[in-house]
């Protein structure tokens, strides 16, 4: 059974971009196909970009990668290029991740993993896996930027060329449902898929028959899977800037009084999907909303404590449209009224 629980979180940047970042796993996949038809990437390419596409581990914005793409597609005049860029994919791309997916027991264990690490890769897109009746489906879902077909591409044949390679059986055959038109050539498409190639479908997704979830990785190791799990987190964990949290304090602090604090609200004006809210968060223990409590309950104390300001004004500077919804919070919070917990901090200020 497909386990969709928590999600790691990608580093966070100390300036929040707003059309979301992609790993540069997608570039050195990118640059490995160009040398595969031999074609220098120097030639597109800036030094400082391609110094930027060979960092380990790092990041570039989604509005750079699709500009990367379209300079590639333009130059050598191969519009099924994502695709075939995408049928590079091997697990050496991944990293760590890579291993990890070549040592785990089976496809399913690999999809968990998919689930849970997916934004590591890609904040633009998440990929969803259902199980269906006799088949499973990996629905890809949009989290961030424009609509844009390269994507749904290389997101779709990178789940197919990665199941077939780390399971060695090259004879899976996907369907695959795209939501963009049908382009004048599908003959790429049904080379990589295997299967049926449907277009303006009404959600972007790939099937396959659900006993390919049971079958063995070639060289899977639980042993060995399970210590790497544990690096993976440990990195991911040593990778997630706290400053998050503080920029996450400062947003709330500033919008409490319009209440532009709604998680929805707080994802676009970070440029990043409410997921990726939510999953950071959690690697502090958190969930938005009593994150959001906790800082409502600091200010109501410093309102309370430092300032003269009435309880009506309190209240409406922490977003409540009534004192009695601000009176009835702060004794759920503490245990006893504004009033009294003003009255304390007043008798402990010394003479």
């Amino acid at each position: 059974m497909i386990d969709q629980s928590h999600k790691a979180v990608q580093k966070n940047k100390q300036a929040i971009q707003p059309d979301g970042t992609v790993s540069t796993i997608y570039a050195s996949v990118l640059l490995d196909y160009l040398h595969s038809i031999d074609l220098n990437p120097a030639t597109l390419f800036e030094p400082a970009i391609l110094a930027k596409l060979n960092e380990p581990d790092g990041n570039i914005l989604i509005s750079q990668w699709q500009m990367l793409l379209e300079k590639a597609m333009t130059y050598t005049g191969d519009v099924d290029l994502p695709l075939k860029v995408a049928e590079k994919f091997r697990p050496k791309h991944f990293g760590m991740l890579g291993f990890v997916f070549m040592s785990c027991p089976t496809l399913g264990d690999v999809a968990d993993i998919l689930w849970k690490f997916g934004q590591l890769i890609a904040e633009i897109n998440d990929i969803q896996f259902i199980e269906n009746g006799d088949y499973f489906e990996a629905h890809w879902i949009r989290q961030l930027g424009p609509l844009l077909p390269i994507f749904m591409q290389q997101s779709l044949v990178a789940v197919a060329v990665m199941a077939r390679e780390i399971s060695s059986t090259p004879t899976i055959k996907f369907d695959v449902h795209f939501s963009f038109p049908q382009p004048a050539n599908i003959e790429t498409y049904q080379r990589i898929f295997g299967g049926k190639i449907h277009f303006d479908a009404p959600i972007t997704k790939l099937l396959a028959p659900k006993y390919i979830l049971d079958l063995p990785i070639t060289f899977r190791d639980p042993a060995t899977n399970s210590v790497l799990l544990t690096q993976v987190e440990k990195k991911l964990q040593s990778i997630s800037q706290p400053d998050f949290l503080q920029q996450l304090r400062e947003y709330l602090i500033a919008h409490m009084t319009d209440n532009q604090v709604s998680i929805t609200d707080v994802a676009t004006a970070f440029g990043i999907s409410p997921r990726t809210v939510q999953n950071r968060l959690s690697e502090y223990g958190y969930g938005f909303r009593n994150f959001f409590e906790q800082i409502r309950q600091e200010q109501a104390e410093h309102y309370l404590s430092q300032t003269d300001l009435s309880l009506n004004e309190i209240a409406e500077l922490l977003g409540y449209a009534e004192q009695s919804s601000f009176q009835h919070a702060f004794r759920r919070w503490t245990g006893e009224s504004p009033g009294s917990f003003r009255k304390n901090a007043v008798n402990e200020i010394p003479n």
